[in-house]
């Protein structure tokens, strides 16, 4: 059998083609794509849920430090997804239009990026921890601890951006159950090697069975270390999956590897607004963190914890983001542009019902998800009431995400990123200094401004993509 034609059977539940397609149609094959992203988000927002619980059994302190090493990994994380997404549209676009080869060479030009820009991070990370810490405003006994995290973290670099970038390879070519499958053994592994790591061995009960469940006991240490070996079991499984020629995506040890910079080119092309657009918004967020933790660690520990908890909301949203990504690109390489707005719109729907859902549950039973998350009652408080502002903003929250996962399939990454900085720079920040500390509304009014940031990026993105300039944009 030809490779043309093991592709074509490959990729046939990945697009339905027709000019006659009903919204019904086109619905299905947003869940088939979708639904294992969304599985996947959901997995890993478990994951960092379960995290934050097992490290606010600690203390406060411990919260705060993951809280600070996070917003700055957030930051260099944002570069990887960018390339992802790169992958992604340029894959998307050769599928669609069947040229098979040059997906795969896209797919070997994102494994030399991957590990360059890995490396190159890491170096820079490492060394700077502490620098880092302290500039993000934490507390004298906050640094130390996490110090220590910040660097066990970035010793998993490579895998972290490969696991990125080759997952954006997989979800260009429509599968979206392979980056599921890979995250769902990785998160597993997460919450065990956790557990293990971060408590000592100690007495337990379960189903009435008392036994002794070993531990270490390194505490946030622990945690980083737990995490990091997680993510490494991630990378290898891609990596595996690609060698062994399971995906429509081959890559083989007897490829060359040699760049070749026209398709490099083309992938940052792509990436470098989305690269802009993640910076802008990790730079707004860890100034953002900095603002809540100046007004103290219980405000950051809370801060850290309702952000964990939404994530339950916008990690599906994220989901349908990539099938919309993947869909609007596999139509316009298809030549299809009314059939790839189509997809745009019913993935934007379905998600928006996923996500106003979920707002309903942070606003009526946020107690009940902080209750879960800590012990301390000023930071479930102040947990709660975060959960509440944000539980109105999940209508233009979803816009954003997944009608900006539209715009990059399309290879429109320019406009998502110039919204994300007026959002997050010229909205949330400076409303956030202005309500938390002229208003003297604290935490209330830093969330306050996040919410006024989401309703400002959902309309200018929304109008963006009702406006079809995307649909001529060459990548």
């Amino acid at each position: 059998m030809s490779t043309k034609t093991t592709a074509d059977k490959n990729t046939k539940s990945v697009f339905l083609e027709g000019d006659n397609l009903s919204n019904k149609d086109i619905r299905k094959k947003v869940v088939l794509l979708a639904w294992p992203a969304i599985v996947e988000m959901f997995l890993m927002t478990f994951k960092q849920i379960v995290d934050s619980s097992m490290v606010g059994r600690l203390n406060e302190e411990s919260i705060a430090a993951v809280g600070l090493s996070m917003s700055p990994m957030m930051f260099f994380m944002g570069l990887f997804a960018a390339l992802g997404v790169g992958a992604t549209a340029v894959v998307a676009r050769h599928i669609g239009a069947k040229q098979y080869e040059e997906a795969n060479l896209a797919g070997r030009q994102s494994v030399i990026m991957s590990v360059s820009v890995a490396v190159l991070i890491t170096l820079i990370l490492f060394p700077l921890a502490p620098i880092i810490i302290n500039l993000m405003g934490a507390e004298t006994e906050v640094i130390p601890l996490g110090t220590s995290y910040l660097r066990i973290i970035s010793a998993g670099i490579l895998f972290i951006s490969t696991t990125f970038i080759l997952s954006g390879v997989l979800r260009g070519s429509g599968d979206t159950k392979t980056p599921m499958r890979v995250n769902a053994i990785a998160n597993i592994a997460n919450i065990i090697l956790n557990f293990f790591f971060i408590f000592e061995t100690r007495e337990m009960m379960l189903l009435g069975l008392e036994f002794k469940m070993p531990g270490v006991g390194m505490g946030v240490q622990g945690a980083a270390l737990g995490t990091s070996l997680s993510r490494a079991i991630a990378g290898i499984l891609v990596v595996k999956t690609l060698l062994k020629g399971k995906s429509v995506i081959k890559i083989k040890l007897t490829d060359s590897f040699k760049p070749d910079f026209p398709m490099i080119k083309r992938i940052v092309k792509v990436g470098i607004p989305t690269a802009i657009e993640r910076m802008a918004m990790s730079s707004g967020q860890v100034l953002f963190t900095r603002i809540v933790a100046s007004l103290g660690t219980t405000s950051m520990a809370a801060h850290h914890l309702a952000i964990n908890a939404e994530s339950l909301s916008f990690m599906p949203g994220f989901g349908f983001s990539m099938a919309a990504t993947t869909l609007v690109g596999q139509g316009l390489g298809a030549k299809d542009s009314k059939l790839a707005e189509r997809c745009g719109y019913e993935t934007w729907r379905l998600g928006m019902a996923v996500m106003s859902f979920m707002g309903i549950i942070f606003l009526f039973f946020p107690e009940v998800i902080m209750n879960f998350l800590t012990n301390e009652p000023e930071v479930r408080e102040l947990g709660a009431m975060c959960l509440r502002i944000v539980a109105i903003a999940q209508p233009p929250f979803a816009t954003a995400i997944i009608m900006s996962g539209g715009l990059r399939g399309a290879g429109d990454t320019t406009f998502p990123a110039v919204s994300a900085a007026i959002g997050m720079l010229g909205v949330r920040l400076v409303l956030a200094l202005f309500f938390a500390f002229i208003l003297e509304w604290g935490l209330f009014g830093a969330w306050l401004a996040m919410a006024s940031d989401l309703y400002v990026r959902g309309l200018i993105i929304f109008f963006r993509f009702k406006s079809g300039r995307w649909k001529e944009i060459d990548v």
